[in-house]
């Protein structure tokens, strides 16, 4: 059987190389040892695998470190495409487990590191007889192992062909060792044979010994390591049942706790609110980082956040802490847009926290001759009760579109103004109050949202203002799909429940209990008589200017 004795995924892959000794008749039996262990490995193999009386199949498990078989076969199967294709696989993959001849261990004796694909030709009650190959190097039974990473795996093989036999490059690189081994003085004489050399065939023979005491040393190591080693097939199998590709049965419940963690697995496991290697002067509460977290997620997607967390929650800090990502982090060219009561504000926050921009009143950018040519090229705006653009046909608007739309709406470092809005209310008449604020980082394009399932913004409104109607329902439940997309939004009550022990510079927050009094009163008896006489009196009034009619000459005679 011609077999490579170097295999390295380059000339020769793992898994060329083992689907060809494994179809091999004289093959039965396959023993594995490796430290991991994935379906797509097994689907490299599977076809060859099938025919074999006997497989045993060995993992490594590394104690501590948290990642151990079991972990990494969940992790593979939530990364693989959820398709037919892999279905059928894995469906395969439990079949082949649930037969008698297939056999899984687990070693916990320390980390095993090892990789070695054993086969042999016959087996007589488990036990093996006569080996066929044994292969022994860096190669786990996973897809990359067996073919594209670089691997190092040497061959050796039982039974030589005749070429091998015949090997004269080896036999000029042994020949200087044999006679440093004839001239030592401790040597001894080798005798000359009375009988011809050996044939071919007897030569291939005593080769052929060689590879095969090599596989049995192996086989003995892997015994004991097996000795040692604990059953594992009805856990991998129950690993497989329980993944998105098994035939598990799931409760409700676990499909509602499935359905969280896909829709808010962005943001889970974040190790903290500041990027490596910066420092932050602003301090802010955990839910106030958390506002961050997710509006910084919104802006790296849509270019675009509101903030919308009810009064007294910290939404200009959480504003500042944007502003100190790209106006002091990143050095970009910033501007705040606010009412004019809040400049003064702005100004002395930002130049507390060392942080770069320009402030603007909402007032005077609702001026007809308001020049926005100097900010056309800023990076980030931040607009401070942006429902005040509501309205998009006022001069503020306009001006504000004009300016985002400036450089090509582009800031100076080339890519897409990034907008940041701060309201409380962000609704005040109806939903299109919200539609205007948001088409500002949408820059006019109602297909921005496509990606969200929103083909045309306007007519997302538009459809959603119907359907509150036609309902007499809530039309911001109708948007709520748009909201999760670009809007953080917490009431205080929902921030008093979630983080009972949120701290700011590291004391606790107390939240004011309102004691409310209930006073009751009578307009009828506190003004008795009083509406009345107001009645009377104005029904007392002539209304002269209102009444011309009655006060015009009519019938007079002319001579």
């Amino acid at each position: 059987m011609q077999l490579p004795y170097v295999i390295d995924n380059r000339e020769h892959t793992l898994a060329d190389v083992l689907n060809r000794l494994l179809r091999h008749d004289d093959v039965h039996a396959l023993d594995v040892a490796t430290a991991y262990f994935n379906i797509g490995g097994f689907d490299l193999l599977r076809e060859s695998l099938d025919g074999l009386d006997s497989f045993r199949l060995l993992l490594g498990a590394e104690p501590g470190s948290g990642d151990d078989i079991g972990l990494q076969v969940r992790r593979d199967l939530n990364a693989a495409p959820f398709d037919e294709e892999t279905l059928h696989l894995v469906e395969t993959l439990i079949r082949y487990l649930r037969r008698e001849s297939v056999l899984v261990r687990l070693y916990e004796g320390g980390f095993l590191h090892a990789k070695a694909y054993l086969s042999f030709a016959d087996t007589v009650r488990g036990d093996r007889f006569t080996p066929v190959a044994g292969i022994v190097g860096s190669s786990n039974f996973t897809r990359a192992g067996l073919t594209s990473n670089q691997e190092l795996n040497l061959t050796h093989k039982s039974i030589l062909s005749p070429g091998e036999v015949e090997d004269a490059s080896a036999a000029a690189a042994v020949r200087p060792l044999l006679q440093s081994a004839e001239t030592s003085p401790t040597a001894q004489p080798i005798p000359q044979p009375d009988v011809p050399l050996l044939d071919t065939s007897t030569r291939q023979a005593v080769k052929s010994e060689v590879g095969a005491r090599a596989i049995l040393e192996l086989l003995d190591w892997y015994d004991t390591r097996w000795g040692e080693s604990q059953p594992y097939k009805d856990e991998l199998i129950a690993l497989l049942n329980e993944s998105k590709f098994g035939d598990y049965e799931y409760t409700p419940y676990h499909i509602y706790l499935k359905t969280l963690y896909e829709y808010f697995k962005d943001e889970l496991g974040e190790d903290g609110l500041e990027p490596a290697g910066t420092r932050s002067a602003i301090d802010l509460t955990e839910f106030q980082g958390d506002a961050v977290k997710k509006a910084r997620r919104i802006l790296d997607r849509y270019d675009g956040v509101m903030i919308a967390d009810s009064v007294g929650l910290g939404k200009t800090w959480i504003g500042k802490k944007l502003l100190e990502d790209y106006a002091y982090h990143r050095r970009q060219k910033a501007l705040v847009v606010c009412p004019a009561s809040l400049r003064e504000m702005w100004e002395k926050e930002l130049r507390e926290a060392t942080i770069s921009a320009e402030v603007v009143s909402q007032e005077i950018m609702g001026r007809e001759e308001f020049d926005t040519r100097p900010y056309e090229d800023v990076d980030v705006i931040l607009i401070d009760e942006s429902h005040n653009f509501r309205n998009h046909l006022s001069n503020r608007y306009e001006n504000l579109g004009r300016l985002i739309g400036g450089n090509g709406g582009r800031g100076r470092d080339g890519e897409r103004k990034r907008l940041i809005l701060l309201t409380a209310t962000p609704i005040n008449n109806t939903i299109f109050d919200l539609y205007s604020q948001i088409m500002l980082f949408a820059q006019g394009d109602r297909g921005y949202f496509s990606a969200a399932g929103i083909g045309d913004l306007r007519k997302f409104f538009l459809n959603a203002r119907r359907q509150a109607n036609h309902s007499h329902g809530n039309q911001m439940v109708a948007i709520f799909n748009l909201l999760e997309e670009v809007v953080v939004r917490r009431t205080r009550s929902f921030i008093r429940d979630t983080y009972p022990e949120a701290t700011i510079g590291g004391k606790p927050i107390h939240w004011p209990k309102r004691k409310l009094r209930t006073i009751e009163y009578n307009l009828a008896k506190t003004y008795t008589g009083l509406y009345g006489d107001i009645v009377a009196g104005i029904e007392s009034l002539h209304l002269s200017p209102y009444s011309l009619e009655d006060y015009k000459q009519t019938g007079i005679q002319r001579d």
